[in-house]
């Protein structure tokens, strides 16, 4: 799929990719605060950490798109869907899941990103730090699906258990406590 998306869109104007990137961005904010709902302070935590980075990574687009275009009011291109999905996430498994479109998310945006760094070589600079972001989200996403992927290894019964549960475990005993 990814490499399908990035086809198409290179087959597109500047203004579009960018409009595309910019929904990107959002869709994936959207898709990294449903990830944090009840699964646990500190792997909520991670997910809200990833989805204020996509906000970020909006706010520096709408900008850049103002800039070059003199407005904020982007279109998406048709015909070229935004790589998340709406997963629910209830099961260790599904959460497996919900990480492999959010690897393909990433890896998408970092292609995108350096399409755009080739497109608009004025903002060379910019492009290659946001490919840089995906680039680690990518690499974080990935420890925590091997991490998920070794609990459930030889225990086919733990992709069904409720995925707050695993990370309330591990809460209760490993959390950093606060002094009061």
């Amino acid at each position: 799929m990814e490499e399908e998306i990035v086809k198409k869109l290179e087959k597109l104007s500047e203004k579009e990719i960018l409009g595309y990137a910019i929904a990107s961005e959002e869709d994936a904010r959207q898709f990294y605060l449903k990830l944090a709902e009840g699964k646990g302070e500190l792997i909520g935590e991670f997910f809200r950490d990833l989805a204020n980075a996509e906000r970020v990574h909006k706010t520096l687009l709408l900008n850049l798109y103002d800039d070059i275009f003199g407005d904020k009011e982007y279109t998406v291109p048709e015909n070229i869907p935004l790589v998340e999905s709406t997963v629910n996430i209830v099961t260790l498994g599904n959460l497996v899941e919900a990480l492999k479109t959010a690897l393909m998310n990433e890896k998408t945006a970092e292609r995108v990103y350096t399409l755009l760094a080739q497109k608009l070589p004025e903002h060379k600079t910019l492009f290659d730090f946001l490919a840089t972001q995906e680039r680690a989200h990518y690499k974080a996403i990935e420890a925590h699906k091997e991490y998920l992927e070794g609990l459930m290894r030889g225990k086919p019964e733990y992709a069904e258990i409720p995925a707050h549960v695993i990370f309330n475990q591990v809460e209760i005993y490993y959390k950093p406590r606060t002094q009061p």
